[in-house]
């Protein structure tokens, strides 16, 4: 990630960005966005058989660790293959699949900092997926307030996976297809929607952060496990325009991939991305995967070299 909420506005931040008529219309429109949610949905699987379940959890790790520039030529094909009728909004369900990989890219390293320096305080050191979440979860909220002046009371998280049968259908085509061709695994094309399905399903009833029933559910939760990933996903509602996440004073820190040191916060790792996103798009449309692969340069969707 980032969580649903940052790539949601990223994706209409970056469709400004984009060639007049590149995304044509309310659905196209509604498949990019989506589309910037990544393959996210399928980490949260959960309503079907232990081994479909478990096979969609696989892409989404596999996708996030590797074969990028391989996954998105594969991608990139798929559209070809699709029904004339559908190929646009392939197209821009898969630009949508690369604006998630750019600020995923763009950010992680910073909120990977943080999580490190997060899990060894004491107490915490087996909360590695909560501590994530939460940085994630504390960043949605933020940028919620700081781009749209709104908070999750008015603007739910599960609104920002909106879609359509057909881009159900799509962009499931080809996540099923890339997932056999890349990575071997068998994900028919009906578990996407039903991905999608079951993280809103989740975001609906854990919202906002704070309240009773949020708490009930982690509370549940803390009866198996040490610590609540509900809780941890959950959005603050905040009029706050601090955000000890975003890093907005530009502290130091260092990037645990690379041992680079920066002082980029949030906003600037934002803009980052965006203005990065559209010259790997161009690539990716044109069909320049030498210049496609270069532009990725052998970093993954946590920002890490591989």
């Amino acid at each position: 990630m980032p969580a649903l909420i940052t790539h949601h506005i990223f994706g209409e931040d970056a469709a400004r960005r984009l060639p007049e008529g590149l995304i044509d219309g309310e659905e196209e429109l509604l498949a990019f966005l989506l589309g910037n949610e990544g393959p996210d949905p399928f980490f949260v699987r959960f309503s079907t058989i232990p081994a479909r379940v478990e096979a969609c959890h696989h892409l989404a790790h596999d996708m996030h660790n590797g074969h990028i520039a391989e996954a998105f030529a594969d991608i990139r094909s798929s559209v070809g293959r699709l029904p004339v009728e559908d190929e646009g909004i392939g197209k821009a369900f898969t630009l949508g699949l690369l604006g998630h990989y750019v600020l995923d890219r763009t950010a992680h390293p910073l909120i990977y900092a943080q999580q490190y320096a997060l899990l060894e305080q004491p107490g915490l050191s087996d909360a590695s997926q909560e501590m994530h979440a939460i940085i994630e979860s504390d960043i949605d909220s933020w940028t919620l307030w700081e781009k749209r002046h709104v908070t999750v009371l008015e603007h739910a998280p599960a609104s920002d996976l909106m879609r359509t049968a057909r881009i159900e259908r799509v962009g499931g085509t080809i996540f099923s297809q890339v997932a056999f061709a890349v990575f071997g695994l068998n994900v028919g094309p009906e578990e996407y929607g039903a991905s999608v399905a079951n993280y809103q399903w989740v975001y609906r009833r854990i919202e906002p952060a704070g309240s009773s029933k949020t708490r009930l559910i982690g509370t549940v939760e803390r009866l198996a496990r040490p610590h609540s990933m509900a809780e941890a996903f959950a959005h603050r509602v905040t009029e706050s325009d601090e955000c000890a996440s975003a890093n907005l004073e530009r502290r130091e820190w260092v990037n645990p991939f690379t041992s680079e040191k920066s002082h980029k916060g949030f906003a600037d790792l934002f803009e980052e991305a965006l203005s990065t996103y559209p010259q790997m798009a161009e690539a990716f449309v044109r069909g320049d995967m030498k210049r496609f692969d270069q532009l990725v340069g052998g970093i993954n969707y946590d920002g890490r070299p591989f």
